[in-house]
């Protein structure tokens, strides 16, 4: 497994923490509106065990996710690597739900569950919309303009980063390059046709995934 880099680090506690406080504020909300009043007297002395689970859920989610992204699982590998890993890992949090749902033995318990399960969802829902929207911009786009996104492992640290993303971009495709200028957003001849290239970004329900988006000039 990959050394997670600083920047890293802190997207692991900032959207982990974020996903955690988010599940225990739902379930606090839903002890204090709940009828059984007895099991939330019970519930009590937990709260503070039940918040730091949600947060170890939510940072244990993004660090093992930022660990995996490098690595090569064979036929798996398209599965694990940048958006895609999200959507893996992201899609085994219902299944979790739904399994702690069916064998829980108290109906409050359940109900948190499913709360859980119904957050969950509507992240999913929030993110279908922010590519929704992502997509119809670019459509919306000059037809005679040539647009690709290229999704990327992480945000790049800097310009040579970034340029060493669009060499290895090309090199892997058998596309010839040519720098014309070096930056963010970058300048460039691909097989002939002079391109710029943009560091994208949209929002998931996990976090920011990062993209190079590459537009014909000419």
């Amino acid at each position: 497994m990959r050394k997670l880099e600083k920047e890293e680090k802190k997207e692991v506690f900032q959207y982990g923490l974020a996903m955690g406080c988010t599940f225990f504020i739902s379930n606090v909300i839903y002890l204090g509106l709940q009828k059984d009043q007895q099991f939330m007297v019970t519930m009590m002395p937990w709260l503070g065990a039940l918040l730091a689970g949600y947060l170890l859920l939510g940072i244990a989610f993004f660090f093992f996710y930022l660990k995996l992204s490098g690595k090569d699982f064979g036929v798996l590998k398209s599965f694990t690597k940048g958006a895609a890993g999200i959507y893996s890992l992201g899609n085994l949090m219902p299944l979790l739900f739904l399994a702690g749902i069916l064998l829980a033995d108290k109906q409050p318990i359940r109900m948190m569950l499913l709360l859980d399960l119904g957050i969950t969802v509507g992240f999913y829902i929030l993110d279908y919309c922010s590519v929704w929207k992502l997509s119809k911009e670019l459509n919306g786009k000059n037809v005679r303009t040539k647009t690709l996104l290229v999704d990327l492992e992480g945000r790049p640290k800097n310009v040579d980063e970034f340029c060493s993303y669009i060499e290895a971009y090309c090199s892997e495709n058998q596309i010839t390059l040519e720098f014309l200028h070096r930056g963010v957003p970058a300048l460039i001849l691909m097989d002939g046709k002079e391109c710029t290239v943009e560091l994208e970004s949209y929002y998931s329900q996990f976090g920011p995934v990062y993209g190079m988006k590459f537009i014909e000039t000419r």
